[in-house]
């Protein structure tokens, strides 16, 4: 699966999801959109496509959600970096958000030419995903996680979730 990050609708045809992020405090919007094939998703040249490295359902999957935080690691993320980060989202962290309440998707982007990692927690509010965060924060590393590898992200942006879509 991949997925693409733009500013317009255009080229969204096809698309197997879609959802349209108003920034929350701000008017800019994203257009989220996720493909089948990497040519589908890298056919719009003013969008950046992505692969997606994980797609998790939440402890309220099924809901839909309202809010997101776009959590983005600047590039370039080293290897050893971005090795930690999948670890640390399929052992640590992804489970405890399959079970927490509030909580309805995590996705995480890779882009392999920039090595540029983004992550999207959708939750059914904002108190919701700063519960999130708290529960993030409070999760014990695992055995032979290196703190120094985990870095966390270089900024976050919350965004309502104003529109989506499943077009499959």
């Amino acid at each position: 699966m991949y997925a693409r990050m733009g500013r317009t609708e255009a080229g969204t045809d096809g698309a197997a999801e879609l959802f349209t992020l108003h920034r929350l405090a701000g008017s800019d919007e994203i257009l989220l959109s996720l493909w089948e094939t990497v040519e589908q998703a890298a056919a719009d040249p003013t969008a950046e496509w992505y692969l997606v490295g994980a797609d998790r359902s939440g402890g309220s999957r099924g809901e839909e959600p309202k809010v997101c935080a776009l959590m983005t690691f600047d590039g370039p993320v080293s290897e050893p970096v971005r090795a930690a980060a999948e670890r640390a989202g399929n052992e640590r962290i992804g489970p405890r958000m399959a079970t927490h309440e509030g909580t309805v998707r995590t996705v995480s982007l890779w882009q392999p030419e920039r090595r540029v990692l983004r992550v999207i927690l959708m939750s059914t509010s904002v108190e919701a995903l700063e519960d999130a965060q708290r529960v993030v924060m409070s999760t014990e590393l695992l055995p032979g996680e290196d703190p120094a590898l985990l870095p966390g992200p270089d900024h976050v942006d919350l965004y309502r979730v104003f529109a989506t879509a499943v077009v499959k």
